[in-house]
């Protein structure tokens, strides 16, 4: 089982469910709109920072950019970055690039132009599916990814470049993200423990810890509050928690019940919501 990818913007928030991608509203969640455009499962798709493009990701390895601003969502672009399924994306925050990870028959990822789809960097020396990436939304620009080999690593640029590695974690990188203001980085495994770091070069900085670990079963999401303060996490071990930023301590836990679909695969902090998925499909505000 893998993480579910949440994602949005200040009124919208998206996901994937079959070959669909979702756009519901935030304040109204009746109020929803759906892309049909994909052959294959959906599994992740991401507002481009300027509002007007949504970029999606397939089973097939296909990832589409179109547009947001008319009803018929009509396709800007498509493309096939690396020949197998597109688990993650992240737009750079100048809308030039994109990076997405997965399970690639040659390589996991690649960051490339969201106009001509050229590559415009390396992302190498990955032996496992990449299961999740992340754009820095600060200067200087730094792209994070996470692995199935248990590993994170850092690129710097552009054109990106390989800057550090970490063996921190003792089973799959489920997720990575940076805080919206550029300082930190944090990694979530299904080791139960999540890891934090500088943005710029990579030095491990805390952890966030409940007893040992941050959760007693895999994490399978993070995100960021609005200001960075604070994070949110979801876990196998069926609850939703928010943590100081600062100083990586518990602030809150959220419980959802004790059956296996009670589990918690994907969250969101968009806003003044917090939104949290179970595995049967729930979603939690």
């Amino acid at each position: 089982m893998f993480p579910y990818n949440l994602n949005g913007d200040p009124k919208f928030f998206l996901y994937g469910f079959g070959n669909a991608v979702f756009i519901r509203s935030i304040d109204d969640p009746t109020q929803c709109d759906l892309y049909y455009e994909h052959a294959v499962q959906v599994n992740v798709a991401q507002y481009a920072p300027s509002g007007f493009y949504i970029a999606s990701g397939d089973d097939n390895g296909k990832l589409r950019i179109w547009d947001t601003t008319q009803a018929e969502h009509i396709l800007k672009n498509e493309f096939t970055p690396f020949g197998g399924s597109i688990k993650d994306l992240s737009w750079s925050p100048d809308n030039r690039r994109i990076i997405c990870g997965g399970s690639g028959k040659e390589s996991f990822a690649n960051i490339f132009s969201s106009e001509t789809g050229t590559t415009t960097g390396t992302v190498g020396g990955r032996s496992k599916a990449i299961n999740s990436c992340d754009f820095k939304l600060t200067r200087p620009f730094r792209i994070i990814t996470g692995s199935e080999d248990m590993t994170s690593v850092l690129h710097e640029g552009p054109p990106f470049k390989f800057k550090s590695i970490k063996h921190d974690h003792q089973n799959f990188v489920q997720c990575v993200r940076f805080s919206p203001n550029g300082n930190t980085y944090v990694t979530a495994s299904a080791d139960k423990r999540i890891l934090a770091y500088d943005a710029k070069e990579g030095t491990s900085v805390g952890e966030f810890k409940d007893g040992a670990t941050a959760h007693t079963g895999s994490v399978y999401a993070v995100c960021f509050s609005p200001d960075s303060s604070k994070l949110l996490s979801v876990s196998a071990d069926k609850t939703a928690k928010i943590w100081n930023v600062e100083t990586y301590e518990l602030l809150k836990t959220f419980r959802f019940g004790n059956n296996v679909n009670d589990m918690q695969v994907g969250c969101l902090w968009q806003g003044d919501h917090i939104i949290s998925l179970s595995l049967d499909g729930q979603l939690t505000y």
